[in-house]
């Protein structure tokens, strides 16, 4: 095997398997590395996809030629369309996935990609030369070079499990730590900081009564994640020319239930009585916890006036009797968990077949970044998913791609793909990592976004179709059918809106709810998917064009660029510390330093009259002052 490389991925989870891909997919020669290749792509967590904020990430992803969405399509076993009663504005896609057909199907997709190559060794440290990652080396003592090196370790860093006071290093359960590298980043002046996340325990299905719980039962016609009608058919289960048939099923088909349950007074008291057990109160864990997702010690004791708090039974996949207890994560003492787990309701008899655990590991603060996902201290190094702070396979999924595609193009000498917070979710999850940084788990939520009415799920491939086009991210044939698709949205949403009828126009019947609306009998024959589109534009159209008369304002000060080498403490009228942040984050463009926290408006007309005076000419040799 050749040791020279264009582009390394150091991982293979949700980030390391969509930059692999992509960089792949683009033409670049790339090695992808990981610990153990059985648990490529492994839902360490609950065994879902994406809910408000991340389904939609999850269809941005597809619509940029990422694998998440038809890796989930024909791997689910229910799917859900969260807030389907109310507006399309609010609707979000969820399913749950059969974890193992998961993990199988994508590591036979990455084993059938053209330029990329799978290897089994630990990362054990970075190679650098001149100030610039040049490969890196293994447990294997195998070395190898290449162009740009993207990392991807999740909670592998230096992890570290806590069961109670019982501690073991690694990353997950079954999967070892990844030691040395941590020096490896700190010799190159990149900080390092803690932070923890926890897993519930798992129990066999065949020990529990459902007979007491509410049954959740799947959508009869499922919402996918991937835009089928501008894919082809082969893309489901088979690469062309391979011959090679993957794992996987006709969407929707044989849904299993989920179901719901609740911690009652028992639990509530078994957790009080052992909180003096619990290595986060205890003082063992140093890291910080996820806000959103709370451990049931943390329930208890932060929502202390909630009576009970609703457990969710999710099936592991088709082919277990294994459930997930999403909702009731713990690093409590393996008996104290069972005493738990036997206080709820339908869980009585229950047997526990993993324990629950939390796990702390280093991450690299991501204000240490540019946009484009390249660390600021080391040249053609990329961080993607957790290293960055985030929890989610779909976060970690969309700044994997951003990472992949952009190490091929610094590889190249081209400029990076940059998404804006005003076009995506990625967009907001990337800027919000690189230009305000994170303290806790970084979660993607709708009310992050300023303008999340033009990021409705249906709409991505269009909001993306111009990146998708400009870096050859997904086939010629793919983008004729997003550009057909784009125009046909774009002319019956301008022909609803003006075309009438007796009662008025087709689009003030849709706004005014009316039913029977008599549309142009074509209407009725384009797609659903299409045809949703259409009518979200139209019953939407007046807040729509007011979100975009503000993202048109925004554009103004995002088109404004501030040169890299920029004195901050030099610029006349900047307090110290607005001056200190501005030179930590070094932001691209006037709209990123408006965002940084404690950077005022005062602070930003100063910044907008020295750059429009020209004081700013410094230039960078690096490709991200075109930003």
């Amino acid at each position: 095997m050749k040791n020279v490389f264009d582009v390394i991925v150091c991982g293979a989870g949700h980030a390391g398997c969509e930059a692999a891909l992509s960089a792949a997919r683009l033409g670049a020669n790339t090695l992808m590395l990981t610990g153990n290749l059985d648990t490529v792509a492994q839902m360490s967590c609950n065994p879902a996809i994406g809910g408000q904020a991340k389904g939609h990430m999850v269809r941005e992803i597809d619509a940029l030629g990422g694998e998440m969405a038809i890796n989930t399509d024909v791997t689910a076993i229910q799917f859900k369309l969260l807030n389907a009663s109310r507006g399309l504005a609010v609707q979000a896609p969820r399913a749950q996935s059969d974890k193992k057909a998961y993990q199988f199907r994508m590591k036979h997709t990455l084993e059938l990609q053209p330029n990329l190559t799978l290897f089994q060794a630990t990362v054990t440290g970075l190679i650098f030369e001149n100030g610039k990652v040049v490969g890196c080396r293994t447990n294997l003592d195998l070395d190898f070079h290449g162009k740009t090196v993207v990392v991807t370790t999740g909670t592998f860093l230096r992890g570290l499990m806590h069961i109670g006071q019982n501690k073991n290093e690694g990353g997950r359960m079954g999967d070892s730590s990844a030691k040395t590298l941590s020096a490896s980043f700190l010799d190159a002046g990149i900080e390092l900081q803690r932070l923890k996340t926890g897993t519930p325990p798992r129990i066999q299905g065949r020990t529990i009564d459902f007979s007491v719980m509410e049954e959740q039962r799947g959508d009869p016609t499922p919402t996918l994640f991937a835009f089928h009608d501008t894919r082809q058919d082969s893309d489901l289960f088979h690469v062309e020319q391979s011959g090679e048939d993957r794992p996987g099923w006709e969407p929707g088909v044989r849904q299993i239930s989920c179901w719901i349950t609740h911690t009652g007074d028992q639990t509530a008291e078994i957790v009080h009585k052992n909180l003096c057990r619990s290595p986060l109160y205890g003082g063992a864990i140093e890291g910080t916890g996820p806000r959103y997702c709370p451990s049931i010690e943390d329930k208890f004791v932060r929502f202390a006036d909630k009576p009970r708090h609703r457990l969710f039974l999710e099936p592991e996949g088709r082919s277990t009797n294994e459930y997930y207890i999403n909702g009731l994560s713990t690093s409590l003492p393996f008996d104290v968990q069972v005493d738990l787990v036997h206080s709820i309701p339908g869980l009585e008899k229950a047997r526990i077949l993993r324990p629950a655990y939390a796990v702390e590991y280093d991450f690299a603060p991501p204000t240490q970044l540019f946009p484009s996902l390249e660390s600021k201290k080391v040249e053609n190094l990329f961080f993607a998913g957790q290293i960055n702070g985030t929890s989610g396979y779909e976060e970690a999924a969309g700044q994997g791609l951003v990472a992949g595609v952009n190490a091929v193009l610094k590889g190249r000498g081209e400029d990076p793909m940059v998404l804006s917070r005003q076009e995506c979710y990625i967009g907001v999850l990337i800027d919000d990592l690189v230009t305000k940084g994170t303290l806790e788990p970084y979660r993607m939520f709708t009310s992050r976004a300023e303008h999340r009415l033009l990021f409705n799920h249906g709409s991505a491939e269009m909001r993306l179709y111009h990146h998708a086009r400009k870096h050859g991210l997904v086939c010629s044939e793919r983008l004729q059918r997003m550009e057909a698709k784009k125009q046909t949205v774009e002319d019956w949403t301008a022909r609803l809106n003006t075309g009438r009828t007796p009662n008025g126009t087709f689009g003030e019947l849709v706004r005014r709810r009316e039913s029977d609306i008599p549309f142009p009998s074509e209407f009725n024959y384009l797609s659903a998917e299409i045809r949703s589109e259409i009518l979200y534009r139209v019953g939407y159209e007046g807040y729509l064009k007011r979100e975009q008369a503000q993202v048109e304002k925004v554009k103004s000060m995002e088109g404004l660029r501030l040169s890299p080498g920029i004195d901050y403490g030099r610029v006349r009228g900047l307090k110290k510390e607005c001056a200190d942040k501005l030179a930590e984050i070094r932001p691209f463009t006037l709209g990123q330093a408006s965002r940084i926290s404690g950077v005022t408006p005062a602070d930003i007309h100063i910044l907008m009259v020295h750059v429009k005076a020209g004081l700013d000419k410094k230039a960078s040799d690096r490709p991200e002052a075109a930003l």
